[in-house]
């Protein structure tokens, strides 16, 4: 098991504590404390993918973390200010606002070359986490909607945009946090994933965010395809947090 403290101290001097987060299973994740300032180091299979996310949402304005050392071993980022947004936030409509004003920039960071069609067909393939009636279910409406979608120019995604990856300080967006499920995508998922915090949350980022084109299921089809992911990954890392997901898979599809 890699030592955070022997790793992280080499990039930011050294460190008073090394405290586990929780977080996702599959990642370990540490906050560091220094004489100078706050640290996090994240050590999983998608580091490489979250500090070049990071990066390019920063170089549009976008209040990312800071990548302080990244590597096939960790990636370190700088503490952001502020406090995770939660559904009962005071200034929730403002943060939400800005969020949507800088997830429309992140949108405008496109790679043409991605086939997002096939990210999303690749998702098909892993169909044995789900019971057989809700695997044919899947089977019957997915290949469907992704033809539908298949022409989307890929532009950059968070790819798990809720209210908890918000950080703010009072009516402030002071962060968007946690961009290892970054890819290139059709915008409206992120959307999609947002929508799940409620009509009220979706209604303040589409404030910020601006006028989109979905058409009718649109959303729902993302909602289900990002649980199926996220259930996927549950099921590689070991992990125990399947329900959820398959509520949310057999709703959207019925």
């Amino acid at each position: 098991m890699l030592d955070p403290t022997a790793l992280a101290t080499p990039h930011v001097g050294p460190v008073i504590s090394a405290t586990p987060v929780n977080g996702f299973v599959g990642n370990q994740t540490f906050r560091l404390e220094t004489r100078a300032a706050v640290y996090y180091l994240k050590i999983g299979a998608t580091v490489a993918e979250e500090a070049d996310g990071c990066r390019r949402a920063r170089s549009v304005g976008v209040p990312a973390p800071e990548v302080v050392a990244s590597s096939a071993q960790g990636l370190i980022t700088r503490e952001l200010p502020g406090r995770p947004l939660a559904a009962d936030s005071p200034n929730l409509g403002a943060v939400l606002r800005a969020t949507g004003e800088c997830m429309r920039r992140v949108h405008t960071i496109v790679d043409p070359s991605v086939s997002w069609a096939d990210r999303l067909l690749g998702v098909l393939d892993g169909l044995d986490v789900l019971p057989d009636r809700l695997a044919a279910r899947v089977s019957e409406v997915m290949p469907k909607f992704i033809e539908s979608v298949a022409g989307v120019t890929p532009a950059l995604l968070h790819g798990d945009l809720h209210l908890r990856h918000l950080h703010a300080t009072g009516a402030e967006l002071t962060g968007i946090l946690d961009w290892g499920d970054t890819t290139y995508g059709d915008p409206l998922f992120d959307l999609a994933r947002l929508s799940m915090a409620g009509p009220a949350a979706t209604t303040a980022f589409l404030t910020g965010y601006g006028p989109i084109d979905a058409p009718p299921r649109t959303l729902s089809m993302y909602r289900a395809l990002w649980s199926l992911i996220a259930l996927q990954a549950e099921h590689a890392a070991g992990g125990d947090w399947f329900q959820p997901h398959l509520d949310t898979i057999a709703r959207e599809l019925s």
